[in-house]
């Protein structure tokens, strides 16, 4: 069975998308940031299927590949938030009797983009904001 074939097989309550419409309306959900875990799914998607396009090989120059590590950026801004409110749910489940570590979930999503693009970051254009705080 192709990939694609198996995907479309799988029932739509199976796939994050699904989980995450599913999560919502439980009272645990209601307590998490929905719209900052779609923004994440939709970031992982993009990161996944379409962050490496930066078109046609002859076409790519020093400029134009920099401008299109904007996109990643926020990207991977997204989806640390994300990472974050589900690794603050973990935690949780692994320790309820545990306070969670602040320090540690207030810095995480700052600590992604230095993490992600090193010392690359001096040449890359500014970070546009994160969608998920608009």
């Amino acid at each position: 069975m192709p990939f694609e074939a198996a995907v479309a097989s799988v029932p739509a309550d199976r796939l994050l998308g699904g989980t995450l419409h599913s999560l919502a309306s439980h009272s645990m959900g209601r307590a998490m940031d929905i719209g900052t875990l779609h923004k994440t799914r939709q970031a992982r998607n993009w990161i996944a299927h379409e962050g490496a396009s930066i078109g046609a090989i002859w076409s790519v120059d020093r400029d134009r590949t920099l401008q299109q590590a904007v996109e990643p950026r926020t990207a991977v801004t997204d989806l640390a938030l994300g990472g974050n409110i589900i690794s603050q749910w973990c935690y949780g489940l692994a320790q309820p009797h545990d306070p969670p570590p602040t320090d540690w979930i207030n810095g995480y999503p700052d600590t992604a983009d230095p993490w992600v693009f090193g010392h690359l970051r001096g040449l890359l254009p500014k970070q546009a904001p994160s969608s998920a705080s608009s």
